[in-house]
């Protein structure tokens, strides 16, 4: 991506990331960083606030890994800065630095109940 693209997703209030293989965010834009009220790039899921939804949140990117394919879903996390949340999630294969990655996508729908 280019510097300009960058700053774009950055700007955009919807959530953008990629996680390796085994789960570790190596890329995420300022909406998520700022969601999770911390850095994410290094950590998984189970290391971040949402850690209570962490094994809802690895199945479905390991569902998306073994079918490679798009695959969208609902998904929520309780623990944020912001409250609990509800996530419409886009999820998809992406060849990232020579490697096969979970990229997604999403926006809240509204805070979880």
């Amino acid at each position: 991506m280019t510097p300009a693209d960058l700053l774009l997703m950055d700007q955009m209030p919807f959530f953008f990331w990629v996680k390796s293989s085994d789960g570790v965010y190596i890329w995420a834009n300022k909406a998520l960083h700022d969601m999770a009220g911390e850095a994410v790039v290094g950590k998984t899921d189970h290391q971040l606030p949402w850690a209570e939804n962490a094994d809802k949140l690895v199945e479905h990117d390991n569902k998306v890994l073994k079918e490679g394919a798009m695959a969208t879903m609902t998904e929520f996390v309780k623990q944020t800065p912001r409250g609990p949340l509800r996530l419409h999630v886009c999820k998809f294969p992406l060849e990232y630095g020579g490697e096969v990655c979970t990229a997604g996508v999403s926006f809240t729908i509204n805070d979880a109940d």
